[in-house]
């Protein structure tokens, strides 16, 4: 791969699927060279003239480096394991399996192997929230909401893996204390699994999450505020917005707006992978992040469960 460019294949042409597709073909690092779906004809769909289609993503091996499994969450583990296993990098769309034991031996394999595992934790690349990184530590108090209108193509999965897992994610990159508490409350609205949910999370030295999730609101939301010492952020994904207020010496409040210009949050993530492959970066998404929020994320579902 030094001397070429990487190969890569994306699993899966569904909704998503199609659009990870596109920015492979669009990235000039990279040589797309295959795709696969079991159905015909969404590999019918895509424009993949001079590309290898396959139905079986095990007829791919010997023609990829890397890829892009963007299939059903019951898939994941089995699917990253047989790439891993043959020493193939891996950008694996949340959330990452369906167990915590199934994500503790992805990260072992990636290891072993000595290949990128990633995870599509796709708010990491907002410029909002890295730009709040950079500006921000010791945050006590985070309040997030996560609202959007109802899709049936997300529902294999409940709200708090469908949706507030990106919050999850969030926080416990901003928050690097052990979890001691969880207070749990959620509904099944419209479908088979918990729609809306609220969870307060409490983290050691007094550290405080109370996020909220639903998949059936009139409209799209997705707004995290975050409390310190003396000052206080807000950050608008939709909108690429943060907003600071600082507190001054006479009491006021000095606020401080950053706009950002619409991202691509999808786009810069597979750049950010593709680097990662090629050794240039550091991944934001590893599976070692994804295993921290999916083992809060799947407390969280199992505490709800008992309600």
């Amino acid at each position: 791969m030094v001397n070429s460019k990487i190969r890569v294949g994306v699993i899966g042409l569904g909704y998503l699927g199609k659009f990870h597709f596109e920015k492979y073909k669009s990235n000039k690092s990279v040589n797309l060279t295959s795709v696969v779906d079991i159905d015909q004809k969404n590999l019918d769909m895509v424009d993949s003239e001079g590309v290898y289609r396959a139905t079986s993503y095990k007829d791919i091996i010997g023609k990829v480096d890397a890829v892009s499994i963007v299939t059903p969450t019951i898939t994941h583990f089995s699917i990253a394991k047989f790439f891993l296993d043959n020493k193939v990098h891996v950008l694996l769309e949340k959330p990452m399996t369906e167990s915590v034991s199934q994500a503790k031996k992805l990260n072992l394999i990636a290891k072993k192997r000595k290949c990128i595992l990633q995870i599509g934790h796709l708010e990491q690349f907002n410029p909002a929230i890295r730009k709040l990184k950079s500006l921000i530590n010791a945050p006590e108090f985070i309040e997030v909401h996560r609202l959007c209108k109802f899709n049936p193509r997300a529902i294999d999965v409940d709200v708090v893996l469908d949706l507030m897992i990106h919050d999850i994610d969030i926080v416990s990159s901003l928050i690097d204390r052990r979890v001691k508490k969880l207070s749990v409350s959620g509904k099944k609205v419209i479908t088979n699994l918990i729609d809306i949910a609220n969870v307060r999370v409490e983290f050691e030295d007094n550290i405080v999450a109370n996020l909220t999730a639903s998949r059936i609101s009139a409209k799209n939301e997705r707004k995290m505020r975050i409390f310190l010492k003396n000052a206080y952020y807000s950050v608008d994904f939709i909108n690429n917005e943060l907003k600071r207020l600082v507190k001054s010496k006479n009491n006021s409040f000095k606020t401080t707006k950053f706009q950002f210009k619409k991202s691509d949050p999808l786009n810069e993530e597979i750049k950010n992978f593709i680097n990662t492959c090629y050794g240039r970066e550091k991944s934001m998404t590893s599976g070692e992040c994804g295993l921290k929020a999916l083992t809060i994320a799947k407390k969280i579902t199992r505490n709800l469960l008992r309600k």
